[in-house]
């Protein structure tokens, strides 16, 4: 089977990027603070199988659909938030921190 062009014209780069994820996770079973230690090891979990997710399709593996992961229940609010935030959770609670600009980005003449 041919490999996908997609794919090879990536092939440098995740050569770069997986081995940095991997040096990453390394890091964050290294910290002191465990709350800090779990939460990063769980986002660069997920980081990883995102890319590896990204790189399979560019090499040609069918789409999944737009299926949505379905929310924590209600009840267990204790359950850690993805590490995706929405732009709406992003100013309501940090309105500028975001650096996000109004207007146009080119310059008046």
């Amino acid at each position: 089977m041919a490999k996908n062009t997609n794919t090879s014209a990536f092939d440098r780069d995740f050569g770069y990027l997986m081995p940095f994820l991997d040096r990453v996770t390394e890091a964050a079973s290294q910290l002191a603070d465990a709350s800090a230690r779990a939460e990063l090891s769980r986002l660069m979990v997920e980081e990883k199988a995102r890319w590896q997710r990204i790189q399979e399709l560019l090499g040609g593996a069918g789409g999944r659909g737009a299926a949505i992961p379905a929310a924590a229940p209600e009840s267990t609010p204790e359950a850690p938030r993805l590490a995706r935030a929405s732009a709406d959770d992003l100013h309501q609670e940090a309105p500028f921190a975001t650096g996000l600009t109004v207007g146009s980005l080119k310059g008046s003449r």
